[in-house]
């Protein structure tokens, strides 16, 4: 049993690297496959525009509410529209019977009547100053959007501005490594055509020498025979002056010894 934990134990962790490395790789593919970082000038442009942009989202936000909360507010001015014109119809009912019937009743009836209108009149004159309030907000809003709106076009100007002194700064860059790649091919072409010219050269001068090596080798051997010839002639000749200088100047100093030689004897 405690064998079996021990194996366990040690796959799990053999597991947990596996999965750690491959990891790593992921990670490693994934930071080498993203793009250049962009300068700090464009994220900053591209920071605010994005910024202006949710501003104007929140400016246009609130003129769709102030546009919404005035569609309620006409449906309420409407409506109490209608109920004031009913009131009014009721209350030129009533004075018609107060001035047929006079009574006591009749004239509280106009009475009441009266106040309910007024009432309704009052409510309908709160109701339409709400209303002009209301359109005053939204011109107010409106505003905001137009001026959020300018300051957005500004911060797009300057961020497309970024941009395009980034591409052309990396066009730029673009073309210079161009060049020296244009330049490193050229010079390794002139290399690569040096080395076959030289290459040609040598092969060129190695089929003359076996050419001329085979062309020459019997005039050689004739030429080099008389040579040796002429050597072994000038020893002889050497020698036989050596031969001939030799006996001519032992002679005489025999003959000077003979001629002394009896001059003693007597």
């Amino acid at each position: 049993m405690a064998r079996a934990a021990k194996k366990s134990s040690a796959q799990k962790k053999t597991a947990a690297r596996k999965t750690a490395a491959r990891k790593k790789t992921t990670t490693t593919k994934t930071t080498a496959n993203k793009a250049p970082a962009l300068p700090k000038s464009v994220t900053n442009a591209e920071s605010k525009s994005k910024l202006q942009e949710k501003a104007v989202a929140q400016a246009q936000k609130k003129v769709d509410q102030a546009s919404t909360k005035l569609d309620r507010q006409k449906k309420k001015i409407e409506t109490e529209n209608d109920k004031l014109s009913k009131l009014r119809a009721d209350l030129a009912a009533k004075r018609d019977k107060a001035k047929g019937n006079a009574t006591a009743a009749a004239k509280r009836a106009v009475e009441t009547a009266r106040g309910r209108m007024n009432t309704q009149r009052l409510k309908l004159q709160d109701l339409r100053g709400e209303s002009k309030l209301i359109r005053a907000e939204i011109q107010a809003a409106k505003k905001v959007v137009t001026r959020e709106n300018k300051k957005l076009r500004t911060a797009q100007r300057n961020l497309t501005t970024k941009m395009r002194e980034y591409e052309r700064k990396l066009a730029k860059k673009a073309k210079v490594a161009q060049k020296k790649a244009e330049q490193k091919a050229k010079r390794a072409a002139r290399k690569a055509t040096g080395k076959t010219s030289t290459a040609r050269k040598t092969t060129a001068k190695r089929a003359t020498a076996k050419k001329a090596a085979k062309r020459t080798p019997a005039k050689k051997s004739a030429s080099k025979r008389p040579a040796a010839k002429k050597t072994a002639t000038r020893k002889t000749a050497v020698k036989k002056t050596a031969t001939r200088k030799t006996p001519a100047r032992k002679a005489p100093r025999k003959k000077a010894a003979a001629k002394k030689t009896p001059a003693k004897s007597s």
